[in-house]
């Protein structure tokens, strides 16, 4: 696996670099995030906790992958800084599924509380009906044979 560094900026505000590198993999799958943060992290002389994979992005029928990194200074403006399930996403599968896990604990642990339902009263549904009842059958006078002269 080799790879070219195709853009580096420094973001000063949020003290990490913005790397976006061209892996070439002839003769393999699409490298794993891993991989890819092992060998961005020993490039910039860092820990791979600072790297952080954002994308990984193989066109159709080629032998290479673009990939856009993170590499934070500091590991504490990164846990603030990237999303959550990008950093999930970035641990080891073993370490992702006990994420994952733990997280559907949580959601099993707080249930969400019902809405109540406005209750209505027994004598309130009879008028409402009756209502109904007396648009339904207007009261229309008959006319009589008797009462027409002739």
């Amino acid at each position: 696996m080799e790879f070219k560094v195709k853009e580096d900026n420094y973001n000063s505000l949020l003290k990490r670099k913005e790397v976006r590198v061209e892996v070439d993999h002839e003769g393999s799958g699409t490298p794993s995030r891993i991989e890819v943060k092992k060998a961005v992290a020993a490039k910039y002389g860092t820990k791979p906790e600072n790297v952080y994979v954002i994308d990984v992005e193989t066109k159709t029928g080629t032998q290479s992958a673009t990939c856009e990194l993170q590499v934070y200074d500091d590991p504490k403006v990164a846990a603030s800084v990237v999303p959550k399930f990008i950093q999930v996403r970035d641990l080891p599968s073993e370490k992702r599924r006990q994420a994952i896990e733990q997280k559907a604990k949580k959601k099993e642990e707080k249930p969400k509380p019902e809405k109540a339902k406005p209750e209505t009263s027994k004598e309130e549904k009879p008028k409402q009906e009756e209502k109904k009842e007396e648009k339904a059958t207007p009261e229309t006078p008959k006319k009589s044979k008797e009462s027409t002269p002739k």
